[in-house]
């Protein structure tokens, strides 16, 4: 906010409010990569705005936006958004700037795409590949799949976004948040959304946390623009803190109020009901025994068995099944029990609204059998429950 020029007024409260806000604190708390990602989309907003005249913070830029596409995938969409904002600005650029962000970008993620091609298959992850649904096309389909996001956004710094709107719609180009300054961060809030909906990314609310503190500054940056506008000098003071004020009660209202209760539900359910699945399987299979899930990290770690990736997260086999077919459809008709790499499967657990449906039922020569239930009362804010965990025992029917 201060490198936007923005007053220490304004810059406490844009970090107040990224501080407390609710999907920040929810996913900070898990240990994951969402604050080492948000630290260094912060850092790209940082250094964005000098990074067309100055060398060396076009050197940090390159450094950067390498640095958070390590960390979140979908940061590579970092690099469009710059190529977008150097035609933007035409000839008002240094060419030695430009070679150096370029350059530090490709020499820092360049040997990593490398080695993930080799590895893996493909320059993203396999958890991006499973959580899209593939191109959206539809104009209809497209507006509804923004519904979630608007939600996410909405609940904890929607107030923010409206301002940010109003005033490009009320301002136009004479607002400062179209200025070049601020033009690398208004760009990446709205390509982001927009990709997410384009690949039908099942959007989670700590992927949007990477717009956030951009929306954050730009809100409190508009503002400080009204404020100049009108000149009303009482609201130098008062306007800033006041909004803060109301962004912090929606936030602590609506964390206590949606975002505990289900994800307190999923903790305990995580660590006394799926846990016990897992041990289970751990004393009552062999060593060498394989359970088809989709729900693969617990799993691997209490059962300590073979784990057939029914999400395709880790398994390129899988992965492949998934962009042929849903994972409704692949556990529904059982076609992870025709894949080459898995000759047996000896276990699976179906996660569903409905208790033992596969129950005695036979599939690719298999017969269901099940022999332990267990209840998860959320899998999220999205997904709300019960759902059913039910392992069966799977066994061929040449053998009954």
């Amino acid at each position: 906010a201060r490198t936007l020029g923005l007053g220490m007024l304004a810059a406490f409260c844009t970090s107040l409010v990224m501080a407390s806000h609710t999907w920040f604190v929810r996913w900070t708390a898990l240990s994951m990569e969402t604050s080492a990602a948000v630290l260094a989309i912060i850092a790209v907003g940082i250094v964005s705005v000098r990074a067309f005249e100055s060398r060396r913070h076009s050197l940090l830029l390159g450094f950067f936006m390498a640095l958070a596409a390590l960390v979140r995938p979908e940061a590579y969409l970092l690099f469009p958004v710059y190529i977008a904002v150097v035609v933007l600005r035409g000839r008002r650029i240094d060419a030695g700037c430009l070679v150096r962000t370029i350059t530090m970008y490709a020499l820092l993620l360049g040997p990593w795409l490398a080695f993930a091609k080799y590895h893996i298959g493909s320059f993203l992850p396999n958890t991006a590949g499973a959580k899209s649904g593939g191109l959206i096309l539809d104009p209809v389909t497209f507006i509804k799949k923004f519904q979630p996001i608007v939600k996410i956004v909405g609940s904890a710094e929607g107030i923010l976004a409206v301002i940010v709107l109003v005033t490009l719609i009320l301002y136009a180009k004479r607002t400062r948040i179209l200025s070049g300054t601020h033009r690398f961060l208004l760009l990446w809030v709205i390509a982001l959304p927009i990709a997410y909906v384009v690949f039908d990314i099942q959007v989670l609310s700590r992927y949007m946390l990477l717009t956030s503190p951009f929306i954050i500054v730009l809100g409190f940056s508009a503002l400080e623009e009204w404020i100049e506008r009108y000149r009303i000098e009482w609201t130098r003071r008062t306007v800033p803190i006041a909004v803060t004020a109301v962004v912090l009660v929606v936030n602590i209202v609506f964390y206590f109020a949606v975002v505990v209760p289900p994800s307190r539900a999923f903790s305990e359910d995580l660590t006394h009901n799926m846990k016990e699945l897992g041990l289970y399987l751990n004393a009552n299979s062999g060593e060498d025994a394989v359970v088809a899930a989709a729900d693969i990290g617990y799993l691997a770690f209490y059962s300590k068995r073979w784990v057939l990736d029914l999400g395709g997260l880790v398994d390129n086999e899988t992965l492949a099944l998934r962009g042929t077919h849903t994972y409704e459809e692949i556990v529904d008709r059982g076609l992870y029990l025709t894949l080459a790499k898995y000759p047996r499967v000896d276990f699976f657990i179906d996660r569903e609204l409905s208790a033992n449906r596969f129950d005695d039922k036979v599939l690719e020569g298999y017969r269901f059998e099940s022999i332990r239930l267990t209840e998860v009362r959320n899998l999220g804010i999205r997904k709300p429950g019960p759902f059913y965990y039910t392992l069966y025992r799977l066994t061929p029917v040449e053998n009954d």
